[in-house]
């Protein structure tokens, strides 16, 4: 089972666990959170605190880290935790990609990832 970890700015992480919750009618233990708030300077204390968590539970587990923006503090701390065969980090988080990403856990980290980015991308339409 992969472990999910969405690290998102203020409550966006919350957010999306709160609709996730209303779309998916059962309890998902894999699925975890990391707010960042703006008014929080010291990143090192946020990089240690997220990559504890992280090498925590990547010693029994894979582990993929969505995030909301690229570039940002969220991305630059989930960026230094990023592992090739272990820990992958995938950007501009939506709820199509979270909800993929939940459905394909169960698949293994390589199928979460595709899924995820497929279900991200296909989520998006422009409606004329």
């Amino acid at each position: 089972m992969v472990n999910i970890i969405i690290v998102a700015h203020n409550e966006i992480a919350k957010g999306f666990v709160h609709c996730i919750k209303n779309i998916i009618d059962t309890p998902i233990d894999y699925l975890h959170t990391f707010s960042i708030k703006n008014s929080e300077k010291n990143i090192e204390d946020l990089l240690l605190q997220v990559k504890d968590f992280v090498n925590n539970i990547a010693v029994n587990s894979e582990v993929l880290i969505l995030v909301d923006l690229y570039g940002a503090t969220p991305s630059n701390i989930a960026s230094q935790l990023a592992s090739k065969d272990k820990i992958e980090v995938i950007t501009g988080l939506n709820l199509p990609m979270l909800i993929r990403a939940i459905s394909y856990a169960k698949n293994g980290l390589k199928i979460c990832v595709n899924k995820a980015l497929e279900g991200a991308k296909s989520g998006i339409m422009h409606i004329v």
